[in-house]
């Protein structure tokens, strides 16, 4: 994915203010493809049937979503993607006008098809809450959270996404060695890589064998992490931890994200900018009150 910026957009909770950090960027990046992992523009929401902003492009973009989301008569298709039941054929497409649309439909293979066939000059995804594992799917990819408290559902969408962003790569041939498989592998103290289990949750005990690296390539459990003082262990998706662990030492990613800004705001919650800046301290982000950014 290199020279490809990729932007995931995440919220610690519904109405914290997503979409309007989307339509920001959106109109500050020519040439942009927008996109949703959730359902981001509709007029009202489908849960509480509050208005929602909607999303507004121009001439200038692109979009990617579901054909039965498009007034085809305003858009130019450009390629066409996979089939979903709900969104029908996903499309890349381009507005010929001014206009407000409703992105959905978009999953990690697409997007990730996307970044091989298209150049743009970013690619912006909405991320719904339920599936910020999402977000994680792409080496590189940079992570714009929406926070809206310190509570304690906000403070776990936080501390995995801080977990996440704290984990380096791999020595490039273990990375090499791993690449492309599925499920759980070691590599043994022969340097042998040996299958271990289809999935985490599939394995109930290691045996006899001693590991010196041990690879997961969808969700990993607090068990497994556990494992990280007598191992080395290499994640596929940063953010696929049930639990991130307060001690990061032997966790590698092989898929990099980084989290580059927080939007917060500040009328909601006394106090939230002094908790966040202690949790990044070690990072470089930038806090910004997102009603700064408000169209007017």
């Amino acid at each position: 994915m290199e020279g490809k910026e990729v932007v995931y957009i995440l919220g610690t909770k519904k109405g914290a203010g997503k979409t309007t950090v989307l339509n920001s960027l959106v109109r500050d990046c020519q040439g942009c493809c927008i996109t949703s992992v959730g359902v981001d523009g509709e007029e009202k929401d489908n849960l509480t049937s509050e208005p929602k902003p909607r999303v507004t492009v121009s001439t200038s973009h692109f979009v990617l979503t579901g054909e039965r989301f498009l007034n085809l008569s305003m858009f130019e298709v450009l390629d066409v993607f996979s089939y979903n039941p709900i969104a029908g054929y996903i499309v890349l497409a381009r507005p010929l006008i001014e206009t407000s649309v409703m992105i959905a439909g978009a999953s990690p293979a697409i997007i990730k098809q996307l970044t091989d066939k298209h150049c743009f000059s970013k690619i912006l995804v909405d991320g719904a809450l339920d599936r910020l594992v999402h977000a994680g799917i792409l080496d590189g990819a940079k992570i714009f959270l929406v926070v809206h408290s310190v509570g304690s559902e906000s403070l776990k969408i936080v501390k995995k996404i801080l977990f996440g962003s704290r984990l380096a790569k791999p020595p490039r041939e273990i990375e090499a060695t791993f690449n492309g498989l599925a499920g759980v592998w070691g590599i043994n103290e022969a340097g042998e890589l040996v299958k271990v289990a289809d999935s985490c949750l599939t394995i109930k005990r290691f045996g006899e064998q001693k590991f010196e690296w041990l690879y997961v390539s969808g969700i990993a459990t607090k068990s497994i992490l556990g494992l990280r003082d007598r191992l080395k262990i290499c994640l596929a998706n940063p953010l696929a931890v049930v639990e991130p662990p307060d001690d990061f030492d032997n966790i590698y990613t092989v898929n990099r994200i980084l989290l580059e800004k927080i939007f917060i705001n500040q009328s909601a919650q006394h106090g939230l900018v002094k908790a966040l800046r202690c949790w990044v301290e070690d990072l470089p982000v930038e806090i910004e009150d997102a009603l700064s950014i408000e169209e007017v």
